[in-house]
């Protein structure tokens, strides 16, 4: 094996469908997304679509890892049942009694029904994960579809999700499956990777796998998305081969000849088929006279090349070495703004050292095997376990409108770490990995030039300098608002929020202030005082940022970004 000579904890491109090295290219977070939705929107079936190898197993098995635990799963592997083999099989995975041998369509639906309802009333969720779906027949589709009808008067009782590929789209077109497609609540086709996706593609997975530097060279990723367009399943068999190769030439990189040998070995018969399927044949004198005239061609535009470049040879010469210091640095500034600059030829790799750390080894450092939380769901839970809210992107909705109902109020917002340090409260944050896409993580706490950030169960301390190379600057947070708040208290305004902070400047030393649910001037002084003191502008108009200041010293047990 590999392993030692590049110094790799595991293989980096095997074919096991593990969520660890699911690449979020847009495409994939894209069909997290609609899988996602088409779960949370509870009932009904979802549709994921795609060709041979592009990946569709993998990104169901990370949903599968992102169910929250009060849901009940059957994972079927191989639809070529009959429709009582298919209920059978269901019944199986969610460990439902029912008698042995038993060859009636009523009694399993019976015992699903029952087991459904039973689900319903402990408030758990039932999915049923159907994976190369595409080899159903039609009539097992249509039971598949009646089993939907088991419902409340509020909800499906069972959510259904379809994988398989592209040829399961025109079996949904059939119009004796119509009432079955009419329910499809959310539905994704996924396609393969672009070259740029290829190149993070394969970075991603030697990284994960525990690689530091750069495996592959850009000549040969570029080869290697020619050969295989972009299809994941292509890439990791000719990638391990392509290793395996270069190992045992003692390479420390896989070069344009390797992958080219890899990707013969790998689909020789498809190269075969290339080169000698629909090709005219060219007779030997066409052929001669027709090489004569391209040799010819080449020759004379080399002439000429090489006298077009010799005075500016001559010119250059004494500033080469000027060049190449700019050179350097140019390659450095592209390097931070383009991680697929990480893919290198070998004689650049020793250029670029700070490239993958601020690029490679930091996301790494800061995820090490956490879900990718691309959509900030999984931050948001984080964030109101600290306000000690339990909440499940799944089950409780989107997370704005459930934080509300215990009186938060959210707020999204561009800034820097100096208005974080000003709002004092813990917030999620919006990272950018380049062409892997974009991440959510919770802030906890800001210490001097250090934060401390929590992705799933890691917890990690990073420097601010360094986590500003990553950080897009949008950030989350939520607040204590005063019941009845509506926007920023001012200057006539009534209502329970001004009699809030009316009690509140009286609390904080404005003795003189009356009890009122008018904002009058006399308030308007007193908050004017409270702002000037705690160096806010004192502008007499209770906004977000008054009302976070004057909470933090009323309330106890709010969650602070820093003591």
């Amino acid at each position: 094996m590999y392993l030692s000579h590049f110094l790799l904890n595991e293989r980096p491109f095997s074919i096991s469908p593990d969520p660890r090295f699911l690449f979020m290219s847009n495409r994939y977070r894209e069909a997290l997304a609609h899988l996602t939705y088409g779960v949370e929107d509870g009932g009904g079936f979802v549709l994921l679509t795609g060709e041979v190898g592009t990946g569709k197993t993998t990104v169901c098995r990370c949903l599968l890892q992102q169910l929250p635990d009060k849901t009940r799963l059957a994972f079927v592997l191989n639809p070529k049942l009959n429709s009582l083999e298919l209920l059978a099989t269901i019944c199986d995975e969610l460990k439902i009694d029912y008698p042995e041998n038993s060859n009636s369509l009523k009694l399993l639906t019976d015992k699903l029904s029952e087991y459904l309802l039973e689900c319903y009333n402990k408030d758990l969720s039932v999915v049923v994960m159907i994976d190369e779906a595409q080899n159903i027949d039609s009539e097992v589709l249509e039971q598949i579809r009646l089993l939907t009808n088991l419902e409340t008067n509020q909800k499906k009782l069972l959510q259904i999700i379809l994988v398989g590929q592209p040829e399961l789209q025109e079996k949904l077109a059939k119009r004796e499956l119509r009432q079955l497609a009419q329910r499809i609540t959310a539905r994704y086709h996924l396609r393969p990777l672009n070259l740029k996706e290829t190149m993070a593609y394969v970075l991603h997975r030697v990284r994960i796998a525990g690689g530091k530097k750069s495996l592959f060279s850009r000549k040969s990723i570029e080869q290697l998305h020619n050969k295989t367009a972009g299809i994941p399943r292509l890439i990791n068999t000719i990638c391990d081969r392509a290793l395996v190769a270069a190992s045992s030439r003692n390479k420390i990189q896989v070069d344009h000849k390797i992958m080219q040998e890899a990707i013969t070995d790998v689909m020789e018969g498809q190269k075969h088929s290339d080169t000698l399927v629909n090709k005219p044949h060219i007779g030997y004198p066409k052929f001669a006279l027709l090489a004569s005239v391209v040799v010819a061609v080449f020759v004379a535009a080399f002439w000429l090349g090489q006298q077009s470049k010799q005075p500016q040879i001559n010119e250059t010469k004494p500033q080469s070495s000027q060049q190449v210091n700019q050179s350097s640095q140019i390659l450095s500034k592209q390097a931070v703004d383009s991680p697929n600059l990480l893919v290198l030829e070998s004689d650049e790799i020793e250029s670029s050292p700070v490239t993958r750390r601020s690029q490679a080894t930091l996301v790494d450092h800061l995820l090490g095997n956490e879900r990718w939380d691309n959509n900030g769901y999984w931050s948001m839970q984080q964030l109101l376990s600290l306000w000690q809210i339990d909440y499940s992107p799944l089950s409780d909705g989107p997370s704005c409108p459930f934080a509300k109902g215990f009186g938060l109020l959210c707020e999204t917002s561009i800034g820097n770490w100096q208005q974080l340090r000003q709002l004092n409260r813990p917030a999620v944050l919006k990272f950018s990995a380049g062409l892997q896409g974009e991440f959510w993580g919770t802030v906890q706490s800001l210490s001097g030039l250090e934060a401390k950030l929590k992705f799933g169960e890691r917890e990690v301390s990073v420097g601010l300098d360094e986590l500003s190379t990553i950080w897009t600057g949008e950030f989350k947070l939520v607040w204590q608002a005063p019941q009845g708040y509506q926007g920023e208290l001012k200057l006539g305004d009534r209502g329970d929020s001004v009699n809030w902070l009316s009690d509140q400047m009286r609390i904080l030393g404005a003795d003189q202030l009356s009890t009122s649910s008018v904002f009058d001037q006399s308030l308007k002084l007193a908050v004017s005082e409270f702002q000037r003191q705690r160096s806010i502008t004192a502008d007499g108009i209770a906004g977000m940022h008054t009302i976070l200041m004057i909470n933090r010293e009323t309330l106890d047990g709010i969650p602070m970004l820093q003591e």
